[in-house]
């Protein structure tokens, strides 16, 4: 009983640790449109009233990290670039 209730515990803490750290998704920046900004901004928060953090150009290379509950807008992660939220409709995976 005292080994099945430690293997047990120890099952747990490894649940635990690895809970809310989902593997990153390989994605590119595409469908700007060439005759307006063309770029993607990069910004603090999931919405345009966000402060930008940077601004990413077509077929930048980025790793999705996470979204938001509609998976309107995604977390990602760019070339050493600071990690910030992205419109997810400007991201082809």
């Amino acid at each position: 009983m005292l080994r099945s209730a430690t293997i047990s515990g120890v099952m747990l803490a490894m649940l635990r640790i690895g809970a809310g750290t989902a593997p990153a998704h390989a994605a590119e920046v595409c469908g700007l449109d060439p005759n307006g900004d063309y770029y993607l901004s990069v910004r603090e928060g999931p919405g345009s009233r966000y402060p930008e953090l940077t601004r990413l150009g077509q077929r930048t290379y980025v790793d999705i990290i996470d979204a938001n509950d509609d998976g309107s807008w995604y977390v990602v992660e760019a070339d050493g670039e600071p990690t910030g939220w992205v419109y997810a409709s400007f991201i082809c995976q």
